[in-house]
């Protein structure tokens, strides 16, 4: 591959890296507004967040073998095409049900950009592929720390949440049409000399993949579980106006970008076992401090150090058992994709009948054990045992 069009690659995975940050994080500091919307609470807030969820779970799989037998330019711009359709469908919807399809449909195109960004760093990094991956998903969390700050100064301005989606969708409809532009290789990458991985049952019966799954489905169930909640946490426990209590999700995001950044250059010194063992415990801690927070500033605070200290686990286990199957890296990065939407799709709902049941603070309390979870499926896969062949760079075209 050419330098040219590796960097390339590497520009257009972090846009759409970033363009899904923005997608992904946005509902929770809107939540209250679409609560308030269509009359719900936080049960049926939870469901819907469940359901949307499901729609990730289902485009990871099918975006990944896709990847393996096309390119991945072919899927942005399906994953893309999607969302700027019922990004607008979404902002338009009437009524809850009608609101809740669209959130389902959109998050499926979600899936298809979640694969496809987690494919290419690992495909044109294979020594390092965790140093890489840091650094794209830094761009997830500049997107994610930008859009709760925006959304809730939009929310602000013209009183309703209708316009942020606008916003978003236009945005996503440039992106499709500068992907569209843009000279990818349209060939699919050649074959290596390497073990194949198998067929999809005999992949998905790997100790790896089955452990990394768990991992990231428990992992993903422990952030947005934090931020999704933490808006509505903030306004309705702690008493914060709408724009404070929305820039708390910032804050959280401002933490996991500096992180992954840090964790780009760790990934080059350390193994992924270590700064994942050391991210889940201070994780831990961390989110259960902070609960005891009072004042905005307190609260950013605890925040900024929650997303410090779980910034490097998703990268690190996503690359680290990915990397292992170059054949079939596609596939198995759809199949973890898929988990951490399934994590999404298990939690959301509980943390809803929680908050609305036994309280805000217990149901913020599960993350945590969520991470400690998720610390100690991650070290049961082992660590990896590859061949000089199936590191070989997988070519994208050139």
């Amino acid at each position: 591959m050419s330098a040219k069009t590796r960097k390339l690659w590497i520009a257009l995975t972090c846009a759409g890296m970033m363009q899904h940050g923005i997608v992904i994080v946005l509902v929770g500091a809107l939540l209250p507004a679409l609560m308030k919307t269509f009359g719900i609470r936080e049960s049926a807030a939870g469901l819907m967040l469940g359901i949307g969820a499901l729609g990730f779970v289902l485009g990871p799989l099918v975006a990944g073998m896709l990847a393996d037998r096309t390119d991945p330019r072919t899927v942005f711009l399906v994953g893309l095409g999607i969302e700027a359709v019922l990004l607008t469908g979404f902002s338009l919807a009437p009524t809850f049900p009608l609101a809740v399809a669209a959130y389902f449909l959109f998050s499926i195109g979600a899936g298809f950009i979640e694969t496809v960004t987690n494919i290419v760093p690992t495909r044109i990094e294979p020594e390092h592929p965790g140093s890489l991956m840091n650094m794209v998903h830094m761009f997830f969390s500049i997107g994610a720390f930008l859009s709760p700050f925006a959304a809730g100064l939009i929310l602000q301005a013209t009183g309703s949440w209708r316009p942020v989606y606008w916003l978003v969708a236009a945005l996503t409809a440039l992106l499709f049409l500068i992907i569209w532009r843009s000279p990818f290789p349209q060939t699919p990458p050649p074959a290596i000399e390497a073990k194949p991985a198998g067929r999809v049952s005999s992949v998905l019966r790997e100790r790896a993949v089955l452990l990394g799954a768990l991992a990231l489905l428990l992992y993903v169930a422990s952030e947005l579980g934090v931020s999704n909640w933490i808006t509505l946490y903030s306004q309705e426990k702690l008493g914060f106006p709408m724009v404070t209590a929305a820039a708390t999700i910032s804050a959280l995001w401002l933490g996991l970008m500096i992180g992954r950044f840090l964790n780009s250059r760790l990934a080059l010194r350390r193994s992924s076992r270590q700064l994942v063992m050391w991210s889940g415990v201070i994780g831990v801690i961390s989110i259960l401090a902070l609960l005891t927070a009072r004042t905005p500033i307190a609260l950013y605070l605890w925040l900024l150090v929650v997303g410090l200290s779980m910034s490097g686990m998703y990268p690190n286990i996503m690359a680290d058992v990915n990397s292992r199957y170059p054949i079939q890296m596609g596939l198995v990065t759809g199949f973890l994709a898929q988990a951490a939407a399934l994590g999404t799709m298990l939690s959301q709902p509980v943390m809803g009948l929680v908050a609305e049941r036994v309280g805000l603070t217990a149901a913020m309390a599960i993350p945590a054990l969520l991470l400690g979870l998720t610390t100690v499926a991650y070290l049961g896969v082992g660590p990896a045992r590859r061949r000089a062949a199936e590191t070989a760079a997988l070519p994208v075209g050139e």
